[in-house]
């Protein structure tokens, strides 16, 4: 038992049921979009505040990145150049012992890169290199202290960064490069920074602008580049390109969350934090449900008020439908389906009554009519009967008694094989499968039936069913012994004929070779309100018109010469216009003459109507709603025909989306698609009446510009696409600044082709990238004294 039979099925329950629906939809749907709303207000909110303080907490480090560096540039300047060893540098460091503080280790090497002096005792009596560290190698080159790419230390072998500064001489040379390292493992230089992470599964990090991790949770990664595992984090990919703020993004593993990115001022590194979205609207999370439960509870409430409404609401209703029920079940008096109320359920009693009314005079004359039926069968003289699929009679006249002297009632009920026996029936099987078909049957049968000899003429038609099946079979057989089977025989092809073409959706008729009907079909009266037992002997001029006779002359005269021709013209059918298409076939006898030509007219209006759909969907770009290559090429075609038959001008310019690969790879390919069209669109309002923009494929456009009067004009027209792109574009509440790089080529007459002209449009644009995009350059050809070249960027 399914679950709707289990539910009530009255007026009343569907009625409270929509509005509990549509309370609770309306419901949940206000409060969803209202918690959608304060979740991005939220989420912009953390955004900003997460932002601001990753900012300062880079500020910060910026600021012991250079006490740090002045704390090195402050044990140089104690060094005595050129009298330094071991003992003095050792002394150096001890009178500044803040510097054990900053550093993991001090350590000076002399230019050679070997180890001087360290700060750290146990190791003094080592022995170290580090001229092919790059840090040594670029602070002697450049005299400069630097801040090292995170490396692994020679010394500890443990994950470090390096602060140099050089010890220069009197000569300018450096005699000594002081070296201060930070362990990232051990060292508390990141302690306060790694204790601003947001929330508990948050996190903050610092990686190198080319992606090494100087800073992580996970101790293990330091090192490491930040992609070393599987997977792509887009925020961090658009920190790695540049990007300052704050993004939501997926990490590699699929969880979102909300990242912050700052780049130090004092060196390469990127400062960033991470705070999981599920953490941060765990409680906007608790409110969504606590709002579904209230809003499923009002629904509630809203129904069972709903049910108490309706229930006053539908009672004058329900006492109709009882009447109504007492009238159908009972045969009572109708006039209780009239309720004397003045409102609709009123109008809909008065109603019900009137049918009903009109329903029991319908079933009186049916009856009257049937008995009328049986009266005029009982008494034609032919045998009229009615067969099952069964092949069981369902209905019989009066005229089998006279005939064959069966009773008619006895048939009823009984197959043809037991009432005329098997052999009649294997006689009559063949005719009986083929109106079981659906195929109508006519013969003329002369032989014996049940001791008579007798020639019959007989029809089988089908009777079809509502869903096209055939229910059984119309059976007349009339007794022609007496006649002349010629010409009963005639009269039923003629007949036959006329009932086919009279139900045809087709205008059927001939024309003699004096060009008048000699009979028209049923349709003429459908299609042209002319009565077709009129036609015959008018003439085709009258019938048709004679404009629409003089457009169709030409195809009558080829047809009559033998030729099957055929003639389309637009017409108008029952006040509308139509298209139709009238094919012209010619009586050719076997001497080569044309008595007659038979007009077959279809009503072609669909057809045609496709055929233009198509083809102008064949010449739009389905993304931008502009032409597309297909009809640009056409319109270029024709635009240069016309320039050389006026002797005027015209211009076609090429043009690009500048970096449209970048937008569709960091915006993604929907909004590249927003880009195109808003482009088009800009095209598009930019430009005259008599011009034409066009979409040839990804970011690639073209604008024939017709009627140039002066060379001059190219210049005023490229401005203005200049103008039309240049405000930024705004989709999806992000702006976007987008720029055009185009070229102009104006033709030059002669032989050039379409092609060529397209070449040189081509090359001018290529040539305004070359010198920096965003903006255009005009080949003018033979125009170069009246304009020469000229191109503007910005």
């Amino acid at each position: 038992m399914s679950t709707r039979s289990l539910l009530p099925q009255s007026l009343k329950f569907r009625m409270s049921s929509v509005v509990i629906l549509l309370v609770l939809a309306a419901t949940v749907i206000v409060t969803w979009l209202a918690l959608v709303m304060a979740e991005r207000d939220m989420k912009a909110v953390i955004g900003r505040q997460q932002y601001s303080l990753l900012s300062a907490a880079a500020a910060h480090i910026d600021e012991q990145l250079a006490g740090k560096r002045l704390m090195l540039a402050t044990l140089a300047e104690a060094i005595p150049a050129g009298k330094a060893n071991e003992q003095t540098i050792r002394h150096s460091f001890e009178a500044h012992p803040s510097a054990r503080a900053e550093f993991s280790n001090l350590v000076v090497f002399d230019k050679q890169g070997n180890m001087v002096a360290t700060m750290r005792e146990e190791l003094a009596a080592r022995q170290f290199n580090v001229a092919s560290r790059p840090y040594f190698e670029q602070t002697l080159n450049s005299k400069r202290g630097l801040i090292s790419p995170p490396v692994r230390s020679k010394i500890s072998n443990l994950p470090v960064v390096v602060l140099t500064h050089p010890v220069i001489d009197s000569g300018g040379d450096v005699q000594y490069v002081i070296a201060g390292s930070i362990d990232l493992l051990n060292s508390d230089f990141f302690s306060q920074f790694n204790n601003m992470r947001p929330g508990k599964t948050g996190f903050m990090f610092i990686m190198t602008t080319e992606g090494i991790l100087v800073n992580h949770p996970n101790k293990a990664r330091l090192l490491e580049h930040i992609n070393a595992r599987p997977g792509k984090n887009t925020g961090t990919e658009m920190a790695l390109a540049g990007f300052e703020g704050w993004v939501e993004a997926r990490n590699k593993d699929g969880n979102e969350g909300i990242y912050s990115y700052k780049r130090l001022e004092a060196t390469n590194w990127i400062v960033g934090v991470r705070y999981p979205t599920a953490e941060a609207f765990a409680p906007m999370s608790a409110l969504r449900q606590t709002a579904i439960i209230a809003a499923t509870a009002f629904a509630a409430v809203a129904g069972l008020l709903s049910w108490f409404v309706i229930d006053r609401l539908l009672a004058p209703l329900e006492r109709l439908r009882a009447g109504l029920q007492s009238v159908r079940t009972k045969g009572g008096d109708i006039s209780q389906l009239r309720t004397g109320r003045k409102d609709e359920i009123g109008e809909v009693s008065e109603a019900l009554y009137e049918l009903t009314a009109e329903r029991q005079a319908t079933q009186d004359r049916l009856r009257e009519s049937e008995h009328r039926a049986r009266m005029i069968a009982d008494n034609i003289p032919a045998l009229i009967a009615y067969v099952d699929r069964d092949l069981h009679y369902r209905f019989t006249n009066e005229h089998y008694r006279y005939l064959l002297g069966l009773d008619p009632k006895d048939m009823i009920g009984r197959s043809v094989a037991e009432v005329f026996g098997p052999e009649v029936m294997e006689r009559w099987r063949p005719q009986f499968e083929l109106a079981m078909s659906g195929k109508p049957v006519q013969l003329e049968r002369e032989g014996e039936e049940l001791g008579r000899h007798m020639h019959l003429m007989t029809h089988m038609i089908p009777d079809f069913a509502p869903d096209g099946s055939v229910a059984g079979v119309y059976l007349t057989s009339v007794d022609i012994t007496e006649r002349k089977i010629a010409e009963l025989t005639q009269a039923a092809s003629e007949q036959r004929l006329k009932l086919i073409t009279d139900h045809l959706p087709v205008m059927i008729s001939a024309i003699d070779s004096e060009r008048y009907l000699q009979f028209g079909n049923a349709t003429y009266q459908r299609w042209l309100g002319l009565d077709p037992d009129s036609l015959a002997g008018r003439p085709v001029s009258t019938v048709i018109g004679f404009r629409y006779y003089e457009q169709a002359r030409p195809a009558i005269d080829l047809a009559f010469k033998g030729e099957v021709t055929v003639h389309e013209a637009h017409a108008r059918l029952n006040g509308a216009p139509r298209i139709l298409e009238t094919t012209f076939v010619p009586d050719v006898r076997k001497d080569g003459s044309v008595p007659a030509v038979y007009a077959l007219t279809h009503d072609v209006t669909r057809a045609r109507e496709i055929e233009a759909e198509l083809t102008q969907q064949a010449r739009r770009d389905p993304l931008t709603g502009i032409a597309n290559r297909r009809q640009f090429e056409e319109a270029l075609d024709q635009a240069i025909e016309r320039v050389r038959r006026q002797d005027s001008q015209m211009a076609l310019a090429y043009l690009d989306i500048d970096d449209f690969k970048t937008i569709n790879d960091t915006q993604g390919h929907g909004a590249g698609d927003e880009v195109l069209k808003e482009f088009a669109l800009r095209l598009a309002n930019s430009i005259r009446a008599t011009d034409m923009v066009a979409r040839l494929a990804g970011d690639e456009f073209v604008i024939i510009f017709e009627n140039i009067r002066q060379p001059e004009e190219v210049t005023v027209l490229a401005e203005k696409i200049v103008s039309a792109i240049a405000p930024d574009f705004r989709f999806n509440g992000k702006t976007l600044h987008v720029t055009t790089s185009f070229g102009v080529a104006l033709y030059q007459g002669g032989g050039e082709t379409s092609g060529g002209l397209i070449g040189r449009a081509d090359a001018a644009l290529y040539e305004t990238k070359r010198r920096g995009r965003n903006g255009y350059m005009i080949d003018a050809g033979r125009h170069a004294e009246a304009l020469s070249a000229v191109s503007a960027t910005r």
